[in-house]
């Protein structure tokens, strides 16, 4: 969360330092970091040259892939709606909403396989 304190050796021209980066299970996408040298921070007879601000990006590695969690969902035509249910492989920082549709969804609608009209979409 800095500042962060950095230190030149004798002799060096350039010092790395660590910004702490957290691993989460969380998609968020890309989130980014401003990082500037505040002029007043400076040693005596030093001053900040350019760039003297840059942006590091935390790439986020947490995919999210979505599925069904089984592949056949049995109901009786009396037991009202089916309900199949998807699942995230991750949470997600936002609202995440999809769409699924019948692999008959082009021709006629309400064919089911297996003859009649059963079900409307």
């Amino acid at each position: 969360s800095g500042p962060y304190s950095v230190t030149f050796l004798a002799g060096d021209t350039s010092a790395t330092f660590n910004i702490p980066i957290t691993d989460d299970v969380i998609y968020e996408g890309t989130e980014t970091i401003d990082i500037l040298i505040i002029e007043t921070s400076l040693p005596t007879g030093v001053t900040a040259g350019t760039p003297d601000q840059a942006v590091v990006n935390i790439m986020d590695d947490d995919a999210i892939t979505v599925s069904f969690n089984q592949t056949v969902y049995n109901v009786n035509e009396t037991d009202g709606p089916a309900q199949p249910t998807l699942v995230l492989s991750n949470p997600s920082s936002t609202d995440i909403t999809v769409r699924v549709f019948n692999t008959d969804q082009l021709a006629t609608d309400g064919s089911a396989t297996g003859g009649g009209v059963d079900y409307t979409s």
